[in-house]
């Protein structure tokens, strides 16, 4: 069974070369950071995440989650890591130096918590999550709760939860029957909530709940949902811990994957909560943690792709099986064509994958930081318009790349004690984790792209437009790339058209809206491919240090340009033929 090793150096690639961070460091607040500052950033984080969590991992998945005597155990070593974690200041990374942060750009934390979730993805989730209700309280709480909770939570003394759906809703929100009843200067939360990632545990003093609920004279549907600060202990003035609020565990799901992680269905029995933003406007707030966790699937999947990615990889190096072609002698699997070309189906995209991910994180931070409004509003629209695909289309081909894992095993990746499983197993959440899809894709197609009839759309087209006008093609692989990337664009332009023709065909767009996300996310990692493809050139040309290293990532690029590329066709001419198959049959022929 490998053990995890942090891919710093494609990391600082992707960071310094491909996105970089010279740009980046004339934003405000990031003067200083430089590409000796990261890569430090970086190592630390690596050795952490390789020697104190990566060791859980399989007791993780193999011990589980319990609940006994409305207490909830977790496996061997959880704690020791995320005491580790904390007291390192890990946590904090990405927040504001007020309340205990150390303000770095989201484009720093992003890679921190790759390594975290690759290390051990069930017990990552406790610090994302606590993450993303951190950045809603700051976004959208008043300064007296700001003030009292932000500290503990920012330094990992609190953890957080999202707590959104319930049995009869599911992801359908407008259906939530959960209540808030006002009485004096809080509010009494009632009803049972479902599918809550770390929703109780003793691994920190206080659990943090978000919660969505309704408000007497509420509306119906999802414009009658308001968000509330519902915390397992309450919290005295002077921040020093109350009594123990009416918020209970009723149950653990018992899930497919990530074992080590306490998925809870809890109950809230007029519990104590706070109003967080305007009443009404939950579904607002709860957005700010919703768009923070789909760009944390997409590096979720990143993550388990490369945990499973180094582990076929050692396997394939060390199993001894067959021969050489000419009847010579017997060798590692890695030495077989067909092994290779899985290993390098895996390799290619999880390097694109990182690359979209990390570009959306740069988009966050310029659209907080640019000082112009011109120049937020790019990067907002552009942060908006990858979101969904990043979501999507990352966790889809993570599915697809865990599974190649278990295959280059052969029979032995289906036996649980290699370890190849446990991450076929604990991806396949990731289609499903905040909105499924389907619901990041009719996003996409909806509000990303036919609201403005295209306008974010057609910015991206052109900085691809102009990459392809930079690539040198007088090198064959780069005029290589750069064809098939031409032919890519040429195909989406064409489905453009034919979703523009059907617009207001809501059949359509339902049926077509999957190869959407799954065409524009293919195109814009063959973009980032292209321009990776290029650098390495350049490098290897200048007789850069690590030569090695580039020509491993030209041939990554090429393979990607060359062999996944091209399903961008595919996909367009699914769109283009529009959802006649999809809705001719009846309920019944089905």
């Amino acid at each position: 069974m490998s053990q995890y090793q942090a891919p710093v150096k494609d990391m600082m690639f992707v960071l310094d070369q491909l996105i970089g961070l010279d740009d980046l460091s004339k934003l405000k607040d990031c003067e200083g950071i430089n590409s000796d500052f990261v890569e430090s950033v970086l190592t630390s984080a690596a050795e952490i995440g390789s020697e104190v969590i990566a060791p859980t991992n399989v007791d993780g998945d193999r011990y589980g989650v319990s609940l006994k005597n409305g207490v909830v155990e977790v496996p061997p070593g959880y704690q020791e890591a995320y005491d580790q974690y904390i007291q390192g200041g890990w946590n904090g990374l990405g927040f504001k130096p007020e309340f205990g942060g150390q303000g770095l750009p989201a484009i720093i934390a992003l890679p921190v918590n790759e390594i975290m979730m690759a290390a051990n993805f069930s017990w990552s989730h406790l610090a994302l999550l606590s993450q993303a209700a951190i950045r809603a309280l700051d976004a959208h709480a008043n300064d007296e709760l700001k003030n009292l909770y932000l500290p503990k939570m920012v330094s990992g003394k609190y953890s957080g939860t999202m707590v959104l759906t319930e049995p009869q809703a599911g992801s359908d929100l407008s259906m939530l029957n959960t209540t808030a009843e006002p009485e004096q200067q809080h509010y009494k939360i009632t009803g049972q909530k479902i599918f809550i990632t770390w929703g109780d545990h003793e691994l920190t003093e206080n659990i943090i709940h978000m919660v969505l609920a309704r408000l007497p004279d509420a509306p119906a549907g999802v414009k009658g949902i308001s968000l509330f600060l519902v915390p397992k202990y309450l919290v005295n003035a002077d921040g020093s811990l109350g009594k123990r609020n009416r918020v209970e565990t009723v149950s653990l799901e018992h899930k497919l994957g990530i074992h080590g992680c306490a998925t809870c269905v809890m109950n809230y029995d007029a519990a104590e909560g706070y109003l967080i933003g305007q009443p009404n406007q939950g579904l607002i707030c709860m957005f700010t943690m919703m768009n923070d966790a789909r760009i944390g699937v997409g590096n979720e999947s990143v993550a388990i792709a490369e945990r499973s990615y180094q582990q076929a990889l050692a396997y394939a190096k060390d199993r001894i099986q067959g021969t050489t072609h000419d009847g010579g002698k017997r060798v590692s699997i890695i030495h077989h064509p067909d092994v290779r070309r899985m290993l390098l189906t895996m390799k290619s995209q999880i390097e694109v994958m990182r690359a979209m991910v990390y570009l959306t994180a740069a988009e966050l931070d310029y659209s907080r930081k640019s000082e112009s409004t011109e120049d937020k509003k790019h990067h907002v629209d552009r942060a908006d318009l990858m979101t969904p695909i990043v979501k999507g289309w990352c966790s889809e081909i993570c599915q697809e790349l865990t599974s190649i894992g278990v295959q280059i095993h052969g029979g032995m990746g289906y036996i649980e004690e290699t370890g190849a499983a446990q991450h076929f197993r604990d991806a396949r959440i990731t289609t499903i984790y905040e909105g499924t899809t389907a619901i990041q894709a009719n996003d996409l197609v909806r509000r990303k792209i036919l609201k403005d009839r295209g306008l974010a759309l057609e910015s991206l087209i052109q900085d691809i437009e102009l990459t392809m006008s930079e690539l040198d093609s007088s090198h064959s692989i780069i005029a290589s790339i750069k064809e098939e990337l031409g032919a890519s664009l040429g195909f989406m332009n064409g489905a453009f058209a034919a979703l523009l023709d059907h617009e207001n065909d809501d059949n359509f767009i339902g049926s077509t809206s999957y190869y959407w996300l799954m065409m524009l996310g293919t195109l814009i990692a063959g973009w980032l491919a292209a321009r990776s493809a290029q650098i390495a050139v350049d490098r290897i040309e200048d007789n850069a240090p690590d030569r090695e290293f580039y020509k491993s990532k030209l041939v990554s690029c090429q393979f990607f340009a060359e062999q996944i590329l091209p399903k961008v066709g595919s996909y367009a001419r699914s769109i283009s033929s529009g959802s006649d198959a999809t809705m001719a049959l009846s309920e019944d022929q089905f």
